[in-house]
């Protein structure tokens, strides 16, 4: 019409068909009696309804049952008040359908007949779109849930059978119609294993999700002669969550494992050794050995599956975000989760940082150090202060691990327990030895009341550590006074 007066009455009969005919969105008439008397074309292509089909029929019989009265309500809300009203609602198509839609309704002024003008917009893909969200929203936070029960309990579980028992449970649970089971070989019975199983898969790895005949495989572990392998329906695993969850559910009860079996074969030769009257200095070595080597599998199989999964599952949704044109509150969820995925890449990345001092090999004790207590500036309130005379010496990855180890303990107990504003490291070589001194301002304690203890990694399990490498420790502090650390080990430059 170019913003002029119509100038026939066919002409703007011509203009309105063409529009309406050409409208993506629904538009209809209705009277004060819900009685539809006018429907554009693109009704029938939204919802399946001819025109014939729609006319003179009530507006809301094709309604979901559960959101009719409320429409009809604001129906008669809006004749009321005469005010426009907005209803998001479902509809069945002529199909069976269910079809999700918004519309606005606006009452035609001065006219006796109380027609009111509907316009209705198709919101199904949308809506599919927020309940998936919704959806795997709700999923991720009940596989985060469990994996903390989870680990939580696992804290308590001193017996195989209690692991074996709280996995299948777990599983069970999360992974419903998964079936797991727990299935245990000894070497009497590995032949029955080749009949049962495909050849290949005595090649399983520990920790291994391996795929066959529709089951999942993974080796847990070898316990005296016996392998343990948990099985379950592939079919039960069907998305990318699950997977990570399932693998890192697998590592928690590896740990938990091999924690088990250490303790039990270290109990073994604690006895024999007790028994021969020997010290078992070296059963303390071995445990912390054990130990580190448990530290950098999982800080292993962490970054190289877990952290590899959530960035790949990070940057794919990220792809999304940019190629999409979500409306505003969908963006704002979509992001909403991508900002969590960051955060828990993050956690994660810190995590194998914890369990394994990244590049420690590479750059050296040193170096390593100078990077910790950068890091450790950024979250603490003291200062610290180091000296030291290693320049490039390369230690063995033992002593370099039981340096860093205990570094971290003195950290940690300055943060937590000292009030110390200042800390001071300082490491000397003296004949093939190795001296660490550690002194801080903080308000000391007795130190009387130091226990050796084989399961804590304080003070006293810094002691046991350094007495496993044959060095010397001397532990001094007072209330009030600060604290003191003097330690010595042999090395071989």
């Amino acid at each position: 019409m170019g913003g002029g007066n119509v100038g026939t009455t066919g002409h703007f009969n011509w203009e309105f068909e063409t529009i309406t005919n050409h409208m993506l969105d629904i538009l209809l008439i209705v009277d004060q009696n819900q009685i539809v008397q006018y429907a554009t074309p693109s009704f029938e292509d939204i919802l399946g309804y001819s025109y014939e089909d729609i006319i003179g029929r009530n507006a809301f019989e094709i309604l979901y049952p559960e959101d009719r009265n409320r429409l009809i309500a604001s129906h008669r809300e809006v004749l009321r008040t005469q005010k426009p009203a907005h209803d998001e609602y479902r509809v069945f198509h002529s199909n069976g359908d269910v079809k999700y839609l918004e519309s606005q309704v606006t009452v035609i002024p001065n006219n006796p007949e109380n027609l009111v003008v509907v316009t209705i917009r198709d919101i199904t893909v949308r809506k599919k779109i927020e309940n998936e969200l919704q959806k795997r929203k709700n999923r991720y936070q009940e596989l985060q849930y469990s994996l903390k029960v989870f680990s939580k309990d696992l804290s308590t579980v001193t017996r195989l059978s209690e692991l074996e028992n709280r996995v299948v449970k777990e599983l069970n649970v999360v992974i419903s119609e998964s079936n797991p089971e727990i299935l245990v070989y000894d070497s009497e019975s590995r032949k029955e294993l080749y009949s049962e199983l495909q050849a290949n898969l005595l090649q399983l790895k520990v920790g291994k999700l391996h795929f066959d005949n529709g089951k999942i495989l993974i080796l847990i572990g070898n316990r005296r002669e016996q392998i343990y392998i948990l099985t379950l329906k592939a079919s039960a695993i069907n998305e990318s969550m699950d997977t990570i969850w399932l693998k890192t559910l697998v590592y928690y009860t590896i740990m938990v494992f091999e924690r088990i079996n250490v303790i039990d074969n270290l109990l073994m030769q604690l006895e024999t050794a007790i028994q021969r009257k020997e010290k078992p200095q070296w059963i303390s070595r071995l445990l912390f050995n054990l130990s580190e080597r448990q530290r950098l599998e999982l800080s292993s199989e962490l970054h190289d599956s877990v952290l590899n999964d959530q960035i790949e599952l990070y940057n794919l949704l990220k792809e999304l975000l940019l190629e999409e044109d979500f409306d505003r509150e969908v963006y704002d969820q979509l992001n909403g989760i991508l900002q969590g995925l960051l955060d828990t890449i993050h956690q994660v990345k810190m995590t194998c940082n914890e369990l394994r001092p990244p590049m420690l090999r590479e750059i050296g004790l040193e170096r390593t150090l100078k990077n910790l207590f950068e890091e450790t500036h950024l979250s603490s309130t003291f200062k610290i202060m180091f000296k030291s005379e290693l320049n490039d010496l390369i230690l063995d990855e033992e002593k370099t691990i039981a340096i860093y180890r205990i570094v971290q303990e003195l950290l940690n107990n300055a943060g937590k327990h000292s009030y110390a504003t200042k800390l001071f490291f300082n490491i000397t070589l003296i004949d093939d030895k190795l001296n660490l001194e550690y002194y801080d301002d903080g308000r000391g304690f007795d130190v009387e009341k130091l226990t050796p203890s084989f399961t804590n990694m304080g003070l006293s399990g810094m002691r046991e550590r350094i007495l496993s490498l044959n060095g010397n420790i001397d532990i001094i502090s007072r209330l009030g006074r600060g604290l003191q650390v003097r330690m010595q080990i042999p090395i071989s430059v």
